[in-house]
């Protein structure tokens, strides 16, 4: 007849309970032939103990016993833990349906008469485990489906072909949509808009045609208060559909917010420059329909480094903020105010009616600065540059326009700022200049297109040549020998200066070695260093590598800074000044009497040399306030042991004054211009000593 057991694995448990000691004797013994493990019990109270102790897999228990019944028995045990999952065989000698449908109401799996067939009991039993576990494998199933349906954050509804909601699937209690007792028997239409209603019974029956998914969004309640949401509708069989809903207005908002900020600014919430830029389009094109005047104003905040600088980035947003309040404070409704980078707005002047009304604007803009701006506890006066730029006379187009403006801005910034500039063709042939220069810059060092001129520097007591200022010359392919004072502002400004200064310091410092091996000793060389260069936290490692290369000695080196420079950053420049005086390197400096000029400066500072400005002796045999201040200076160096050369040096008449005043050192067209290397190798050869 086949295994009773196949498919059950280890032997099941079966707890065998009859009042009667032969039946359960029978009944055991039958289930242990068939490769069960049995266990029994003689009532109703042992059947409920020995289930909660051995925990069976199937409980075979008689109807008629004494005290309680197995009717009650079966009641009490699907009342406890894991009770109400166990098949329970109920065994009657008892054939009217009554008992039939008590066994059942109680929760008996199935019943079995009495007088029992022994040989048919284990197949009975090794089915009814079989159904058992597969349907709990179904309850387990259907567990784990209601807990995922649970978990989704969507409601589930099954609709009609009518448009009827059937029932609620999942998500009941999102409060999204009525609640479970409101929309059973519902129209759809009557939970959602009625628009979405009818689009998703229209992709309902598209889903239908094309075994597809359909989806469309809607909202509930006003715009500005509702919820979003994203519906998904399926086909299921007899004509019926599943409607998923599921909210979106976190989504909604996020996209929102990105579309905003695609087209504005984040921190001051004005246009930014893509908005900016097809507004910019709009006016430009309406103006040329009505033949009016455009203005574009570019607005540069002046030394606004500064105030993230000393006050921090946290209060220079705060005064972006300000400004950008203040300046739509200041224009029309119709005007645009936008903030194109950093402190850089931008403003449209539409509907102008001529040039004069435009120019009108742009200095009421300006006016949005006359006033300071409160951040935190504190006033800050703040200026800006503001050019202009007008269409159509400057251009039709918002590129040129704009370009125009900051070409403007930039005027107004190298006139002292805090102006307003309106566009001239004067400004953009500067600034083409400019752009060629610095084109040519970036390719100078490459080609190899420098040159180092050298100025001697004499002793005014010996007459002797001590040394050189090396002085860089850009020799160009196509404006010739350009003067410093025309390419080095720019090239600090874009940072070539260093690569530059690098080059400089080598090839001056491999030029004095090669003429101290021709003799020429003791010789030192004096090179200019730029406020980038000594800047770099690296300066120090520079210059030692460049002596290293170069075979120099350190004392043979000088290095001039200025006082500006020296004093920008005190702390760091002392600390950098006073490695490069450890090493033996010399110290000038430059420019000295133009700028702080204090003695207590000097005194904390590793000064070997001071430059005398040629400010102070221009006019020194004219001029007694000039020499009462190069006194003043050289008695300054004299106290602090520190050596005072004059630059700038033409005649004799100066040369003799400064050499009475106690000035050691000289330099000047008096004695000889800068030189190139195989002239200056010249005049150290024949001139060795000059007559002073």
């Amino acid at each position: 007849m086949g295994d009773p057991l196949k498919g059950l694995g280890e032997p099941p448990l079966i707890l065998v309970v009859d009042d009667d000691t032969g039946t359960r004797l029978l009944a055991s013994a039958s289930l242990k032939k068939s490769g069960f493990a049995t266990v029994e019990a003689a009532d109703g109270e042992d059947a409920i103990s020995a289930f909660e102790r051995f925990r069976p897999d199937l409980i075979l228990l008689d109807v008629i016993m004494p005290g309680m019944d197995g009717f009650s028995a079966c009641l009490e045990i699907r009342k406890r833990p894991g009770g109400n999952r166990i098949p329970v065989l109920m065994m009657t000698g008892l054939e009217d349906v009554a008992s039939i449908h008590r066994a059942y109401e109680v929760g008996a799996t199935d019943f079995v008469t009495k007088p029992i067939n022994w040989v048919v009991l284990g197949y009975r039993v090794g089915y009814l485990l079989r159904a058992g576990r597969a349907f709990l494998d179904l309850s387990r199933g259907e567990e784990k489906t209601r807990a995922l349906l649970r978990a989704i954050p969507d409601q589930i509804f099954r609709i009609g072909t009518d448009g009827t909601v059937l029932d609620l699937v999942s998500g009941e209690g999102s409060g999204a949509h009525p609640s479970h007792e409101s929309w059973a028997g519902r129209k759809l239409s009557e939970i959602i808009p009625l628009e979405a209603a009818a689009e998703i019974f229209r992709k309902a029956e598209k889903a239908r045609e094309t075994g597809g998914v359909g989806v469309h969004e809607y909202r509930i309640a006003p715009a500005e208060e509702g919820r979003s949401f994203e519906a998904r509708v399926v086909a299921i069989p007899e004509g019926e559909s599943l409607f998923i809903a599921r909210e979106i207005t976190d989504r909604k908002q996020a996209e929102q917010k990105l579309a905003y900020l695609a087209y504005h600014d984040s921190l001051t919430g004005l246009p930014n420059r893509v908005t900016f830029n097809e507004r910019l389009a709009l006016d430009l094109a309406r103006a040329k329909r009505r033949s009016e005047v455009v203005g574009i104003v570019l607005i540069d905040l002046d030394q606004f480094k500064g105030v993230n600088d000393t006050l921090g980035h946290e209060s220079g947003d705060r005064l972006l903020v300000s400004v950008a309040q203040r300046l739509q404070e200041s224009v029309r409704e119709t005007d645009t105010v936008a903030r194109l980078s950093g402190d850089e707005f931008c403003i449209i002047l539409p509907d102008q009616k001529d040039e004069h009304a435009a120019v009108d604007s742009a200095h009421r803009i300006r006016y949005a600065f006359l006033e300071p701006f409160r951040i935190g506890e504190q006033d800050l006066t703040v200026t800006a540059s503001l050019g202009l730029s007008l269409f159509p006379s400057n251009g039709e187009t918002p590129e040129t326009l704009v370009k125009y403006a900051d070409i403007a801005m930039f005027r107004a910034k190298a006139l002292g700022r805090d102006t307003l500039q309106v566009f001239s063709e004067a400004m953009s042939t500067a600034v083409e200049e400019r752009a060629r220069m610095e084109r040519g810059l970036r390719a100078a060092t490459e080609r190899d297109e420098f040159v180092v001129h050298y100025q001697p520097e004499f002793d005014l007591r010996t007459g002797l040549i001590v040394g050189a200022e090396a002085l860089v010359r850009w020799q160009s392919p196509d404006q010739g020998l350009v003067p410093p004072m025309r390419f080095i502002p720019l090239a600090e400004e874009t940072g070539a200066i260093l690569p530059i200064s690098e080059w400089v310091i080598r090839t001056a410092c491999d030029r004095a070695k090669r003429w101290q091996g021709e003799g020429f000793s003791p010789f030192r060389v004096s090179v200019n260093i730029s406020a980038r260069l000594f800047q770099q936290y690296d300066l120090v490692k520079t210059i030692l590598h460049i002596l290293k290369q170069t075979g120099l000695g350190p004392d043979s080196l000088e290095l001039e800074i200025t006082e500006s420079v020296a004093m920008q950053n005190l702390e760091a420049s002392m600390n950098t000044l006073w490695k490069l005086s450890g090493f033996s390197i010399r110290v000038a400096m430059d420019d000295f009497g133009t700028g702080y000029s204090s003695l207590a400066y000097l005194k904390k500072f590793p000064i070997h040399l001071l430059k005398i400005d040629r400010a102070f002796i221009k006019e020194l045999e004219k001029n007694p306030e000039d020499q009462t201040i190069v006194k003043a200076i050289i008695a300054m160096a004299h106290t602090l042991n520190i050596d005072v050369i004059a630059e700038g040096v033409e005649n004799a008449e100066q040369k003799d004054l400064l050499k009475t005043f106690g000035c050691g050192l000289a330099q000047g067209f008096y004695f000889s211009k800068p030189l190139p290397a195989q002239d200056f190798f010249k005049l150290l050869s024949k001139q060795r000593r000059v007559m002073v």
